[in-house]
């Protein structure tokens, strides 16, 4: 009978032991993930888009995202997007410079992902490249 208790309590402390390397390798990887830059912003081929994140759990949340014209005011429409299939597009007008155009993804973000602007004339057709941020 002894030796069936200490059989079992050296199973039990090789098991506590066995655990206490996993929960310092889950706080080790929570450190790793990217904090929240708060808000970022490109600008290129004359439009801007700027990315608001803000923390959720362990990483980042992407609450805004906006686009405007640098150069001057233009005719058409912006097409925001990002990861996970996520697309939004303004409404077809005319847009001076700085106006911006607003969404609200609510979508979380991770190391790596493009939040991008890209501008349309009144015929649809492109007339910037993307323009993109990167967390």
């Amino acid at each position: 009978m002894r030796k069936l208790v200490l059989a079992v309590l050296a199973v039990l402390s090789g098991l506590a032991l066995l655990s206490v390397p996993s929960t310092a390798q889950a706080a080790q990887s929570t450190k790793a993930l990217v904090s929240c830059p708060g808000d970022k912003a490109e600008t290129g081929d004359g439009i801007t888009v700027k990315v608001y994140y803000v923390p959720y759990g362990s990483g980042c949340q992407v609450n805004h995202v906006q686009a405007w014209s640098a150069s001057g005011s233009k005719y058409g429409h912006f097409n925001l997007f990002g990861p996970y299939g996520w697309s939004d597009n303004s409404p077809t007008k005319s847009w001076g410079w700085g106006e911006p155009y607003n969404s609200y993804p609510w979508v979380v973000a991770w190391s790596g992902h493009l939040w991008c602007a890209k501008f349309y004339d009144g015929n649809n057709q492109p007339v910037t490249d993307n323009i993109c941020v990167t967390l």
